[in-house]
């Protein structure tokens, strides 16, 4: 097992993976994709993936989490990826793109030639129906992240414009994550469209097409024969499968039986023993993902001080969170990661763990003892109880009177919505390597209610919001982190999360983003 850098780790992945079995790499099942044939379908070869999450909506618009992130890059294609050199932005359904003098106007050129699986045209009415979609129903998860979209409009049939309320340094970042649509089925069908059953499916661009999928139970996609970008790099594999598998002993089974090709958030106590089977192979990837603790800052509550909150930088020990309680990660040193925009290097530096000067910081505020109200969710990251709980005994030791609530993830979100808390344990990724939808929602719009304010970092917020220049935004971006950093509010970073994924001999094709969501669309699997 072994950690990847940051910068280099969508790149070591995808060797990694090629090398495996490279011997066996031949072209698999040669059954026609999408039949339902008894004898065609025994022969087909299938990548079978499972994961801890069910699937409940494929409304592409209106999700947030990691796995939907996943199962759309198989059906849909966004106007640009992250895959160029040092996962840098690159065309994708455009080819090119302009921002005009004042930044308010950004042009792309579109590909020709790509249909989408009903057979309608990709073209700019498709960016139209897809931006025009969020801008129409606000209450979209994914509108949230376009506060700055005033319109779009089809210069002619390949070349789309979008226009901003104000500058967006960060576009193409979001752009990244933005599915584009067909607009003739989205007219006629409206939300509908998003409803998976016999007689409809989601449709895209992409290079697999929606087949079956069966609520709380498998979703099955097969290979787009027709697919516009498959290049040298077309899967041999005829049918791919997601499986939920919720508890982590059964995904644990299915990868050593190989009823499962691989399997995401591996037990960090199972890691070791799946290294030793035969046929299995074992990463340990450093992502984006920062463990961090939230403050309640307002209402005369304690981590108003910010003494109170220094207090708590200094009582924890991040080293010993990583090494022996999380499973494997990395001491926070700035409140992003290396590699995420706005990230040091030269100011970085991870707090020092301290109980006495955590005692002493305490002893300056008006603390007398009462109880911190800390609140955990299950199931969100590895080792999450345990982590938390490791949290209680450092802050116990420095002086405060914590109780601790481990909670389901919907009563814990409800708890953090309402700001009814003091103190709480979360995680959450950089998309793409960029910062601006965690600033800007969490920090600037104080998303979880901490109630912290501090009107220097608000402006430089909006300033790199709107700064285009890319070494100005992120010279802005460090500045922004420093004070938070320095403030400790409205989050306190602990490590940088690591993922541990499993997979059998002989897969190939992975590509991993720097926010650690998987990309399968170009697997490949050798013949057993």
């Amino acid at each position: 097992m072994k950690k990847r850098n940051l910068k280099k780790q969508a790149l070591c992945m995808a060797l990694c993976l090629s090398m495996a079995l490279m011997s066996g790499c031949t072209g698999g099942g040669a059954a026609a994709s999408g039949t339902n044939s008894p004898q065609k379908a025994a022969a087909e070869n299938r990548f079978v993936f499972a994961g801890p999450n069910n699937i409940t909506q494929w409304d592409p618009l209106n999700e947030n989490k990691t796995n939907a992130y996943m199962l759309s890059k198989l059906t849909y294609n966004t106007l640009v990826n992250p895959y160029g050199e040092n996962n840098s932005i690159q065309p994708e359904l455009a080819t090119e793109w302009s921002v005009s003098g004042d930044g308010l106007e950004w042009t792309f050129k579109l590909r020709e030639g790509v249909k989408f699986h009903n057979g309608e045209e990709f073209n700019a009415d498709s960016v139209v129906a897809t931006l025009k979609r969020m801008i129409d129903n606000p209450t979209l998860v994914q509108a949230a992240f376009w506060p700055s979209l005033e319109g779009v409009e089809a210069k002619d049939t390949y070349t789309a414009v979008i226009r901003l309320k104000e500058p967006w340094g960060a576009l193409l970042n979001q752009l990244i994550d933005t599915p584009m649509l067909p607009p003739k089925a989205l007219e006629e069908k409206g939300d509908a469209l998003f409803e998976f059953n016999e007689s409809n499916k989601p449709i895209g661009t992409g290079p697999w097409i929606a087949d079956k999928w069966t609520p709380g139970q498998d979703a099955e996609f097969v290979r787009n024969e027709d697919y516009w970008d498959w290049g040298d790099d077309k899967s041999n594999v005829d049918r791919i499968i997601y499986r939920p598998v919720i508890e982590d002993t059964t995904r644990v089974s299915g990868i050593q039986t190989g009823d499962l090709d691989m399997i995401d958030a591996v037990p960090v106590e199972q890691a070791d023993m799946l290294s030793s089977v035969k046929g299995v192979k074992v990463e340990k990837i450093l992502g984006s993902a920062i463990v961090h603790l939230g403050f309640r800052c307002t209402d005369g509550r304690i981590f108003e001080d910010l003494n109170a909150r220094q207090a708590v930088n200094h009582a924890l020990n991040r080293e010993l969170l990583v090494q022996s309680i999380a499973g494997g990660g990395a001491a926070s040193d700035w409140p992003s990661p290396e590699g995420v925009l706005g990230y040091d290097k030269e100011n970085a530096k991870v707090p020092e763990y301290n109980v006495a000067m955590a005692k002493d910081l305490l002893s300056k505020t008006a603390y007398a003892g009462e109880e911190i109200s800390f609140i955990a969710p299950t199931g969100v990251f590895a080792r999450n109880k345990e982590v938390a709980q490791a949290v209680l005994a450092m802050l116990s030791e420095a002086g405060f009177k914590v109780n601790l609530e481990i909670m389901e993830n919907a009563a814990f979100q409800e708890r953090r919505a309402a700001g009814n808390y003091d103190l709480y344990i979360q995680r959450y990724p950089f998309p793409a390597g960029d910062p601006d939808s965690v600033i800007t929602q969490r920090w600037l719009n104080d998303a979880h209610k901490s109630g912290y304010v501090n009107d220097e970092m608000n402006t430089k917020i909006l300033e790199q919001k709107q700064e285009s220049d890319p070494v100005k935004r992120e010279q802005l971006l460090k500045e922004v982190f420093a004070i938070e950093w320095a403030e400790a509010a409205p989050h306190l970073a602990l490590y940088q999360q690591v993922t541990t994924l499993a997979y059998r001999e002989g897969i190939t094709g992975l590509r991993l983003r720097i926010d650690n969501v998987f990309d399968y669309s170009r697997i490949s699997k050798s013949a057993n």
